[in-house]
């Protein structure tokens, strides 16, 4: 067990298919544990999202949905959009440490399938009380390839956007086709790797990989964003990341964290 009381959220819209498959390993973190509270936010979904999750927390304690119905009428782009969801999550959390309801830890997770094969216990206790005694946030590592590198800063692995390199590229007057495609293949796919489940922490100065865990003190002012300053999207994790790095806060990828790659990241398929 993690000696720590935990506030667990997640974001969800249109993903019915992967919250069947994730709910049940969500509700057994319960047993990882001290205290638990779960947080998700949901919006316009067309399918059965809202429902399973409504359905979810009358049998699980201490769990609460927040529905924003219309928030895609108002927030046409992605992440940005899901920045809004993800705040509203650190609200909350913000509420109850303003109301004495004190919560070591924010544990921050995928809905959509990812999550559905956790590292169960006793390795996900493992992994986590065996991490670097000076951590602020620690991410998961994936069975089969480590693939989100929207989200990953390291000096060497993935110093910059991989996403604004291929924009960049694109901006090319000649071979502009082929050009996006080399820079997908250098920043994006050729970034993606395999890490041994064996191998140390990893310092990082963002990561996500649809599984975080972050100590609720380096929380305090930190803000999802969506968007840099010259109104492109980015993923919604860096600049949370990056506010904790400000504060001194060391961010780790832990390779015995383990859940799955999205199936279209997985290569040959």
């Amino acid at each position: 067990m993690i000696e720590k009381s935990a506030f667990i959220v997640g974001a969800a819209r249109d993903c019915e298919e992967g919250l069947v498959q994730t709910l049940p390993r969500l509700s057994r973190l319960q047993q990882s544990f001290t205290r638990t509270k779960f947080f998700i936010v949901t919006n316009d979904s067309k399918d059965g999202t809202e429902k399973v999750l409504r359905q979810w927390a009358e049998d699980t304690h201490d769990a609460h949905i927040q529905n924003v119905d219309g928030l895609a009428a108002n927030v046409a782009r992605r992440t940005p959009r899901l920045a809004v969801a993800r705040n509203l999550c650190l609200t909350a959390l913000r509420d109850d440490l303003q109301r004495g309801i004190h919560h070591d830890l924010l544990v921050v997770l995928d809905l959509d399938g990812v999550n559905a094969n956790l590292v169960e216990e006793p390795e996900l206790s493992n992994a986590i009380n065996s991490a670097p005694d000076d951590w602020a946030g620690l991410f998961a590592n994936q069975r089969d390839w480590y693939y989100d590198v929207w989200a990953l800063r390291h000096p060497s692995w993935c110093p910059t956007d991989c996403w604004k390199e291929v924009r960049e590229a694109g901006r090319a007057r000649f071979n502009r086709k082929r050009k996006i495609k080399a820079a997908i293949d250098q920043f994006v796919t050729g970034r993606q790797k395999k890490i041994s489940p064996d191998d140390k922490p990893i310092p990082v100065q963002s990561a996500f990989g649809g599984f975080g865990i972050y100590r609720t003190e380096f929380l305090q002012h930190s803000l999802y964003l969506g968007l840099d300053s010259q109104g492109e999207e980015v993923c919604e994790h860096v600049a949370l990341n990056e506010f904790i790095g400000r504060q001194g806060g060391k961010l780790y990828i832990v390779p015995s964290l383990l859940n799955d790659t999205p199936l279209e990241h997985v290569p040959g398929r």
